[in-house]
């Protein structure tokens, strides 16, 4: 792609595949760097846009990633994901009535939106909703389970008493991450209190 982008430094969808490339790498900050080249190239390419926002959540740049991601929904306002996206940059900040409603919008969109199911059962498993907590994560897992949604699963688990159930969600989030102190920490304490 760099080759591409020597001969033209005007194609933008050279930028956007080297930018995802970086992305998925975890080179967020390079990514960022070619993504914003893409929009100043053709400013009304969704992509651009998206991606953009999506790396800086990566990097915890929530403000300038709901900017992004609100520009994102203004070109394309029936794509469910850059709603969870923008929805899990709220959350972040601690707007959670703006968080859900992006949730609630994109799940709307599209019903398989894992990360719209994760950030939703967040806030259910703040405000104490253990059951709504454990249905959204069970959904967003079904789809791509992670190390961090199985921990918070079992930790609604945990709560509500399913001792066997969250048991086996940090057993499986080691598998996916070992050395999960989470996981780890919610292993020994349930074991611990088992032997008691």
């Amino acid at each position: 792609m760099s080759e591409i982008i020597g001969v033209d430094p005007n194609r933008a969808q050279a930028y956007l595949n080297r930018g995802n490339t970086f992305a998925r790498l975890g080179d967020f900050e390079a990514g960022l760097g070619d993504y914003g080249r893409v929009i100043a190239l053709e400013p009304k390419q969704f992509e651009g846009w998206y991606n953009r926002g999506s790396a800086r959540v990566a990097v915890g740049q929530y403000d300038e990633a709901i900017a992004d991601l609100t520009e994102a929904i203004r070109l394309k306002p029936n794509v469910g994901y850059a709603y969870c996206s923008r929805g899990l940059s709220y959350l972040r900040k601690a707007e959670r009535a703006k968080a859900l409603a992006d949730f609630e919008k994109g799940l709307s969109l599209w019903v398989d939106m894992p990360l719209c199911y994760y950030g939703r059962g967040e806030i259910h498993l703040a405000d104490g909703k253990h059951q709504d907590a454990i249905d959204d994560f069970s959904r967003g897992i079904k789809s791509k389970p992670t190390a961090e949604s199985l921990t918070q699963r079992a930790a609604a688990y945990e709560t509500i008493g399913e001792i066997q159930k969250a048991l086996k969600d940090y057993r499986s989030a080691l598998s996916l991450q070992p050395r999960l102190k989470t996981a780890e920490a919610g292993i020994a304490r349930l074991t611990q209190s088992r032997q008691n």
